[in-house]
């Protein structure tokens, strides 16, 4: 292991991804909660309005998410990572800019989510394939949790940037960090020097409808990536019912201060960095499906933390804290472990396809949930709708029992040696 590690280390291309990956995260981070402070204190959206800037977030992986799969699979994954990070840079310029001028508003924010989270779609397929043509099988483990633990890093130091940067400057010109982050990743990434083998069917390659209906196909008929997306759409169908109210509820009903909220979420990012240190060893200590399941159980766990927030203003803070930070470790886990049961039992040429499939499904949920959200927010109360959602959320780690709790294997390599996975019931 010691080898594999020094080997991942010393390879140029992996750093340079890894540097890209790591600007292109605080960027998010900041944004994460930057947009929604933008809605909520700078323009004084309503709960529908919030739940509608998520739908235009996430609307891009329904509509675009198995056309990006099929272009993914057909071209070099990165100049399509380059391309994305370099206009994601360039529209967050126009939120600053229209403040700036007095012209921002919820239509301009709705737009700029929009077009933004059509580059995220083709960014993340494109990502998530483009990992296996730099690093070796035994080190795609080691590889995806170096690169959580980049993001767990950008969660823990970017939202609490973005509610100071807010406080100081006001939300709106705190976007021209994640603009700028962006940017500097797209550098890093174009430097990535290793050729791409790009496997495509000539014949195959006519029929785009044919190539969408092959990356379904695989992920209906395996048990375990279908028992992925089956968890994950619930999931993320849960979780964006609370986080299109989650700061309007902090902000509004906790009177929770911008840099406090910062802090907060600050904790889901001590959370990530927990899981993706913890996920390699849980996967050799307890197996690879047990290690899914009980990643899920313990993300789904912290869900419930914000609607039973109460007391003391620090009473509160700390409840939510700690919910962010059962919430972020188990994501983490359940990320780096599902991510490498993907790269590992789907051949390259299927990849792209493949994981926008699981983009198409389980992210496309994602503007149903901030819709709901915003509704039940609306209707019942914000919360209302985070009772809602963290049901959802304990509902979603049930779907994992079968087939994973059989999953025992305990190296995903062992996984990659086999043609067809099949566990037996």
């Amino acid at each position: 292991m010691t080898n594999q590690v020094e080997g991942l280390l010393t390879n140029t291309d992996f750093r340079r991804l890894w540097i890209g990956q790591t600007a292109s995260q605080f960027g998010t981070q900041v944004a994460l909660l930057g947009m929604p402070l933008v809605a909520a204190l700078y323009l004084g959206a309503s709960p529908m309005q919030m739940g509608l800037l998520g739908f235009a977030e996430y609307a891009p992986f329904i509509i675009f998410g198995l056309l990006a799969g099929v272009w993914i699979d057909r071209f070099p994954r990165r100049p399509i990572l380059v391309a994305a990070n370099f206009f994601r840079g360039t529209l967050l310029l126009v939120v600053p800019l229209t403040a700036l001028t007095g012209f921002l508003n919820m239509t301009v924010l709705y737009l700029v989510a929009f077009i933004v989270g059509i580059c995220t779609v083709f960014f993340d397929v494109a990502y998530t394939s483009f990992l296996p043509s730099i690093v070796s099988k035994e080190q795609l483990v080691d590889g995806n949790s170096k690169l959580e633990t980049s993001k767990s890093t950008a969660q823990i130091a970017g939202p609490g940037l973005s509610g100071g940067l807010e406080q100081f400057i006001t939300a709106p010109f705190a976007i021209l960090f994640t603009s700028l982050s962006f940017f500097v990743s797209a550098v890093y990434i174009a430097r990535i020097r290793k050729l791409e083998t790009v496997v495509t069917d000539a014949k195959k390659q006519k029929n785009i409808w044919l190539e969408m209906k092959e990356g379904l196909h695989t992920v209906y008929t395996k048990p375990l990536l279908w028992g992925v997306v089956r968890c994950s759409t619930v999931f993320n169908l849960s979780w964006n019912v609370m986080f299109s109210v989650y700061v309007l509820y902090a902000s509004q009903e906790l009177k929770i201060s911008a840099s406090i909220l910062g802090i907060i979420y600050g904790m889901l990012g001590v959370g990530y960095l927990f899981g993706s240190l913890l996920a390699q060893r849980a996967v050799r200590r307890f197996g690879v499906g047990p290690t899914i399941v009980g990643s899920a159980a313990i993300a789904a766990s912290g869900g419930l933390f914000a609607p039973l927030a109460v007391g003391s203003e620090i009473s509160i803070a700390l409840m939510l804290m700690l919910g962010q930070l059962l919430f972020g470790m188990g994501v983490a886990m359940f990320s780096i472990s599902t991510i490498s049961l993907r790269q590992v039992i789907v051949p390259d040429a299927l990849q792209g396809r493949v994981n926008a499939t699981f983009r198409f499904i389980s992210w496309g949920s994602l503007p149903l949930g901030s819709l709901m959200g915003g509704m039940l927010g609306g209707a019942m109360g914000l919360r209302f709708a985070l009772f809602a959602g963290g049901i959802g959320l304990l509902a979603s780690a049930c779907t994992l029992f079968t087939p994973f709790l059989q999953l025992r294997v305990k190296s995903f390599h062992e996984l990659s040696l086999e043609q067809d996975v099949s566990i037996k019931s």
